[in-house]
């Protein structure tokens, strides 16, 4: 079975070669093509959309299916899909980030962590009753590696992660 994804838009920012720690504090520019423009219509309306889009430029040669999240190797190995990793069967990236303005047919964002020209699929208003959800329950590697993440934040210290693949990997 096979199908067509075609992109709507392209990323612009300053990642060109690694999405940094702090990438939450960024500012992007989400440049919609004109034949898609008249779909942003209302959007401004909105705090938080939901950004879908293509990881063209992923370094990860083959798919892993278990790996260590966040390339940390003190957590436990689990599957792909019980992670946010770049190593994944489709390279589709999704994330929720702050609209700051609308001007036209580009979008200002803060916390996109794509990279400069990536293609961007689709995008969708984070909205209650889909999006915000009560009685969240995670893994306890959630906790430890999210505390991880923001210390390295802290000392802007590099991540296993963004070291390359075989990080990743057991």
């Amino acid at each position: 079975m096979g199908f067509r994804v075609k992109p709507i838009g392209i990323v612009k920012n300053e990642f060109e070669h690694e999405i940094p720690l702090d990438y939450h504090q960024h500012v992007s520019e989400v440049h919609i093509f004109e034949e898609y423009a008249e779909g942003l219509d209302g959007i401004e309306e909105f705090s938080h959309i939901i950004i879908i889009y293509w990881m063209n430029r992923s370094r990860w040669d083959a798919p892993a299916i278990k790996i260590h999240p966040m390339a940390n190797k003190s957590l436990p190995i689990v599957g792909v899909f019980a992670t946010r990793s770049p190593i994944r069967p489709n390279p589709i990236g999704i994330i929720t980030v702050r609209l700051l303005k609308r001007e036209g047919n580009v979008l200002f964002v803060r916390g996109l962590d794509a990279f400069n020209r990536t293609p961007v699929l689709d995008i969708k208003p984070y909205m209650l009753g889909y999006d915000l959800v009560r009685g969240m329950k995670f893994p306890v590697w959630v906790y430890k590696g999210m505390t991880t993440l923001e210390e390295a934040r802290r000392s802007k210290k590099e991540q296993n992660w963004q070291k390359g693949p075989k990080q990743w990997l057991s």
